[in-house]
């Protein structure tokens, strides 16, 4: 049964109960905006997934866009882990990024995810901001991060780079091809675990050469 009690969504964020409740709310909405995308996906239908009231999600997230924000922020997590410059203490950037780009292709090539970019390709059509949403929140991120990562590892003398922004476009481009756009457009793609590490390693070692010191 749904939280009918509005008080407890003012809970302090960090009480184990309130954390609970935060994570079954965007483990909620992930379900509908995977499912159906922004426009679609209604915070009645989120909170009856997550068993709270309407009020909780409100107070919590304040809108319907912050709370897709912070769905894909969760979404990309796994990927920002790898661009913590701190990595450098015990792994190469070549290392790291090969890692990186065997995450790039679990991520992108989920069936969930390549039907949520189809859905949200024909929303941004009707609403720009939708994009503006996802991009800030997911790809604007995961490439700031990325650019600190190579900024540390421009000090520790592994590579160089005049255009950092440009190096970290370069890198994404190189892992997924144009496989992006062939499952986008319904063609089928499975690569094994072994076929994955060998394009991410493949795709590092051709951005390694020009960043070469």
């Amino acid at each position: 049964m749904a939280d009918t009690d509005d008080n407890l969504a003012i809970e302090r964020a960090d009480r184990p109960s309130s954390q609970r409740k935060i994570a079954n709310i965007i483990a909620a909405a992930r379900a509908e905006f995977l499912a159906h995308g922004f426009s679609a996906s209604s915070i009645e239908a989120i909170a009856a997934r997550a068993e709270v009231s309407k009020v909780t999600i409100y107070n919590w997230f304040d809108n319907k866009e912050n709370l897709f924000g912070e769905v894909v922020k969760a979404e990309c997590c796994h990927m920002n882990d790898n661009f913590v410059s701190e990595n450098l203490d015990d792994k190469s950037l070549r290392e790291i990024l090969i890692i990186a780009g065997e995450n790039m292709l679990d991520f992108l090539m989920r069936d969930e995810m390549v039907r949520f970019e189809r859905i949200l390709a024909s929303e941004v059509n009707r609403d720009p901001k939708i994009g503006e949403y996802f991009l800030d929140n997911g790809p604007r991120a995961l490439l700031g991060n990325l650019i600190k990562l190579l900024q540390a590892a421009i000090k520790k003398g592994e590579i160089q780079s005049s255009d950092l922004r440009s190096s970290a476009e370069i890198f994404a481009a190189l892992v997924m091809g144009r496989m992006d756009l062939m499952l986008r457009y319904g063609e089928k793609i499975n690569l094994t675990a072994a076929e994955k590490h060998e394009r991410s390693a493949k795709a590092v070692d051709a951005w390694m050469l020009i960043h070469q010191k």
